[in-house]
């Protein structure tokens, strides 16, 4: 025991001299007025031919190759292509038009640069802004090549020895480097001409690498929404609109709108035998993945990333922006595959191995157990609202948690994982974690105790959600700022509070840097009975903060993703919404999507590229089961993308009339643990399997692989279907070894 009490004031200590070193601090924000006349002005130069390579023979082998894969350089507009060995493919950075015509070659480069200059905007690309002045050159490494650009806004400009502080221009580098079977890309920029007032807002890398136009049956763009989905190109769908994906969520500090949010920082293309997946190394927590897909003789099937340098915003003739960069270099490895690789699973295979030797996802499998973990989501006060007057109201108390604990475990459900909410003072609306307390009419921190003596007796798992970036009260000085100087603030979407007839409040956010304190009284307050953490809304929460001594996003993840080991050392840690940079040090992820924000359509399928690169590693759930509109789909989505059973119960009934309520437990505890019974069968002993397959067998029939041999096949259908001399049943599952 005295060797316990000495350990927490040490891992305090820890604690403390590594969050002082993690990221680097913004000094807030710049504001200019009178920008009501802005333009943006592109320079579309007088020769297409730069933004296109003619044909794959006026390709130069550089000599440089690792593994199958060799460079090959276009001198004449000076980029590259990638030879892949293995299927004799050649993917070109800039379209080749023996293939693809000249079809929106006018937007490709190797790397375009909006820059905001005063009043005006302007979008610098390196084959009109650089390569047509002559001021573009390349220069090969042992391992690659370095593509250099000095961009300019006009002809002029470049032809000047001496530059105005009024010019704009930029020196970007665009390193090719080839390593380990694999090919990186970063980029570098810096401002020529010194002037102060122009910001490289963002910048757009390798846009049309292995873009086309004429599509096979099989071809797709994978793109990361929610769980990942595959754009089929040879599909034509007239109602298709482009595509972007905020990685890690929208910055609520500089809104944006977005198709929607992406979890892991990957995207690629398949065509023909071969494909290629990219993660984003450098800069993933400021790109947003963009797609197109070809809808006749002006756009292609494309898929690259776009990465947001100095956050800006316009309101009114007001340009507000950062006075600091997010990030000072971007990177991307690209991996190439050809035969039966060449699919979403084969770049899930991919993406994982890299992100495990990035040490971005830990090699260590997961935790495994008898039975598959049980989750249930439990919340301790509600907010109810009767006649414009609002209350709190208990909807689970730490006595009526264990009697549910108590007939789970009588019904065989023994592995039960309990994320519980709303226990601490103010409930939904709770106070800043540093002040908080259990609350006495749940029972309290005797109460609490008696619980977690029980659950820990059981070998369960208790998880108290902790909310490290909120406070239902004004931080004051202490909040974060957003871009127009306005206290930061978010207002979460809660089905109970909204089923309880009341509206969720809203949240203050903390400043960045606060988070240290944070985690250090989390630390402290939890160093008694070491119960489990469950980082509420930590998966889908990440924002810059521009108040003086804040911290810009990319930064804050590098800081939030830093605190998550300490937090884990001594706890589990439980992560709700699963963006990437934060689980290495997770042991589990409840509400990991497992469906995507944009329609599903003959065009669009959603698959489970998340759930391929993340089974084995850490144990995960979808949303709640009873929250589904069809919970038997919902339960057989869970067998084919490897998720385990997720409920979210209340002990006391919403209205006071159990009838209906799809969170009341009596209603749903029969069917959950008939699911949770098949499921535990099924997938029992391939929690720490790798997934190595995902297919479509027949419509509405869907195939999973092992690396143990096992394959789960679910049909969605209404008919029965045979496959390897087996029936699947409709509406359900069947594995075979």
């Amino acid at each position: 025991m005295k060797l316990f009490k000495t350990a927490i004031p040490a891992a305090l200590l820890i604690l403390l001299l590594l969050l002082s070193s993690c990221g680097k601090e913004s000094a807030g924000i710049i504001v200019i007025n009178n920008v009501a006349a802005r333009n943006t002005i592109t320079s579309p130069g007088d020769d297409l031919s730069l933004h296109y390579s003619q044909n794959r023979t006026d390709f130069i082998d550089s000599g440089i190759s690792s593994g199958f894969i060799e460079l090959w350089l276009d001198e004449k507009t000076n980029s590259f292509g990638i030879f892949d060995n293995s299927a004799e493919t050649l993917w070109t950075a800039l379209p080749l038009k023996t293939e693809m015509g000249t079809v929106g070659a006018e937007d490709s480069g190797m790397i375009t640069l909006k820059v905001t200059g005063g009043t005006d905007t302007y979008v610098l690309n390196s084959q009109d802004n650089s390569v047509a002045y002559g001021t573009a050159s390349s220069k090969k490494t042992d391992t690659g090549c370095v593509f250099s650009y000095d961009l300019f806004t006009s002809a002029e400009t470049a032809a000047k020895k001496t530059f105005s502080q009024s010019d704009i221009g930029f020196h970007a580098d665009v390193s090719v480097t080839l390593t380990d079977g694999s090919m990186r890309v970063g980029c570098k920029w810096k401002n020529l001409t010194g002037n102060k007032d122009a910001f490289v807002e963002s910048v757009d890398l390798l846009n049309f690498f292995g873009a086309y136009i004429n599509s096979d049956k099989d071809n797709f763009l994978f793109v990361p929404d929610g769980c990942g989905a595959v754009v089929n190109t040879s599909v034509f769908d007239e109602s298709f609109e482009s595509l972007s994906f905020a990685v890690y969520g929208a910055d609520p500090s500089a809104g944006a709108d977005y198709s929607g949010s992406a979890v892991i920082p990957s995207f690629g293309i398949k065509r023909g035998r071969t494909a290629f997946a990219t993660l984003i190394e450098k800069g993933d927590a400021v790109s947003v993945i963009k797609a197109e897909k070809a809808k006749g003789i002006t756009t292609c099937n494309r898929v690259y990333s776009s990465f947001t340098i100095t956050p800006a915003d316009y309101s009114g003739d007001t340009l507000y922006i950062s006075k600091e960069q997010t990030v000072d270099e971007i990177g991307m490895c690209y991996r190439f595959l050809s035969g039966v690789n060449a699919s979403y699973s084969g770049m899930a295979s991919a993406m994982r191995e890299q992100l495990i030797r990035n040490g971005v996802l830990s090699s260590q499998t997961a935790q495994t157990d008898d039975d598959i973990p049980f989750f249930v989501t439990l919340t301790g006060m509600g907010k109810k609202s009767v006649a414009s007057l609002e209350y709190m109201s208990p909807l689970t108390d730490f006595d009526e948690a264990q009697d549910m604990l108590v007939r789970m475990k009588n019904k065989g459900i023994n592995n039960v994982n309990i994320r519980y909410r709303a226990t601490r003072t103010g409930g939904f609306d709770a106070v800043d974690i540093r002040r908080s307390r259990y609350l006495s009419k749940l029972g309290g921190s005797r109460g609490f105790a008696s619980l977690y003596e029980y659950i820990t007796s059981q070998n369960m798992g208790l998880f108290v959600d902790t909310d490290l970036f909120s406070s239902s009260k004004d931080f004051g000085r202490s909040g974060a700022v957003g871009i127009h100087g306005e206290k930061l603030t978010c207002t979460p979407d809660d089905a109970i509070i909204r089923n309880m007839g009341s509206q969720p409040g809203i949240r203050y956010l903390r400043r960045i840097s606060g988070i240290r304190n944070a985690v250090i009284s989390i630390l402290s307050d939890n160093s008694g009975t070491r119960t489990g953490i469950c980082l509420s809304g930590a998966g889908g929460l990440l924002y810059s903060d521009f108040s003086q001594g804040g911290m810009l996003r990319e930064q804050a993840s590098e800081m939030i993703a830093d605190i998550i080991s300490p937090l884990s050392t001594g706890n589990k840690v439980m992560i709700d919404g699963g963006s990437f940079y934060m689980l290495k040090n997770a042991d589990s992820v409840i509400n990991l999507p497992l469906t995507t924000e944009v329609a599903a359509s003959g065009a669009y399928t959603p698959v489970p590229f998340v759930q391929l690169v993340l089974h084995g590693i850490s144990n995960y759930s979808g949303t709640p089961v009873n929250e589904a509109e069809n919970s038997r789909e919902e339960m057989l989505r869970c067998i084919e993308f490897g998720a385990c059973p997720h409920y979210m119960w209340n002990y006391t009934p919403i209205s006071g009339v159990g009838e209906n309520d799809i969170y009341y437990y009596d209603n749903t505890i029969n069917s959950a643990t008939e699911f949770y019974s098949r499921a535990n069968l099924a997938l029992h002993d391939l929690m720490s399997a790798r997934m190595t397959d995902h297919y479509k067998v027949s419509d509405g029939v869907f195939c999973t692989e092992f690396d143990t041999g096992a394959m789960i096949y679910v049909n969605y259908t209404d008919k029965d279907y045979s496959v390897r001399g087996v029936v699947v049943e409709s509406g359900d599952f069947l594995r075979v070894n």
